[in-house]
């Protein structure tokens, strides 16, 4: 995931949409409120259920870092083949 995540293209795509979001809450007061209740929400329950998988991520350790080696090598592949997923947007674009 962090691989992915740091690919210029992802990460230029989810700044745009962060600042997307942020921009609206700002403009709109109603959607501030509702998007500040939604954000309360989720880190509650992803702090629950992290805490709650915790155990079974130990025990499933050894199947998740073969899956990850997988999933690397996948995308290994995918930039060797699709060169424009390292390039910045801007050079995209044009």
């Amino acid at each position: 995931v962090s691989r992915v995540a740091s690919l210029a293209l992802v990460s230029c795509a989810c700044g745009a949409v962060s600042t997307a979001y942020a921009s609206t809450k700002e403009s709109h007061p109603y959607v501030k409120s509702v998007c500040a209740a939604a954000e309360k929400g989720v880190k509650t329950l992803t702090a629950a259920a992290v805490s709650g998988a915790q155990p079974i991520l130990t025990k499933l350790e050894p199947q998740i870092s073969t899956a990850n080696e997988y999933a690397c090598k996948g995308l290994d592949k995918l930039e060797e083949k699709l060169p424009i997923l390292q390039q910045p947007p801007e050079r995209v674009t044009s």
